[in-house]
């Protein structure tokens, strides 16, 4: 029953690809990681070294990997923050919505006889009242399109 007088679920916007500079930045960040940590290892045990200098050498190795990937996470956070629901179709998913939600709250519910309906005058000052719809075709009539939006008028 619940379920039958839900409204239309809100769209929800599309997937957002990474951003191509995003991509190069984390395969550079890779590339220098890797490379560091196969020299590191190649040179072994560096003799005659302060710890504090090998410290450092290993510290080196995850640092400028360590930033390129913090930048590459800011651009895509940012150009996902920028594109999310601004596409073409997230637009058109948003107005069809936005009708069929207009469409849903002009119906009316009759508890006695569990149907719905649109009063007269709903659609337009004209449009005499629709028939009777049963709750449980009553979703799909929505969804559909069945009923002109309110406040438009038919030609």
């Amino acid at each position: 029953m619940r379920a039958a007088l839900a409204p239309p679920p809100e769209p929800q916007p599309g997937p957002v690809r990474l951003h191509n500079v995003s991509i190069a930045l984390f395969a550079v960040a890779g590339f220098f990681l890797m490379t560091g940590i196969l020299a590191q290892l190649k040179s072994g045990d560096q003799d005659g070294s302060s710890s504090a200098y090998q410290a450092g050498a290993w510290v080196g190795v995850f640092l400028l990997p360590g930033l390129l990937a913090g930048v590459g996470l800011i651009v895509h956070s940012t150009t996902r923050e920028r594109r999310t629901g601004t596409s073409v179709a997230d637009i058109a998913r948003r107005g069809m919505w936005q009708r069929h939600l207009q469409t849903w709250q002009a119906g009316w519910l009759c508890r006695s006889c569990w149907t719905a309906f649109f009063p007269a005058g709903t659609f337009h000052p004209d449009s005499p009242a629709t028939p009777a719809i049963p709750l449980a075709h009553f979703p799909h009539w929505v969804m559909t399109g069945t009923a002109p939006a309110p406040g438009r008028t038919e030609a």
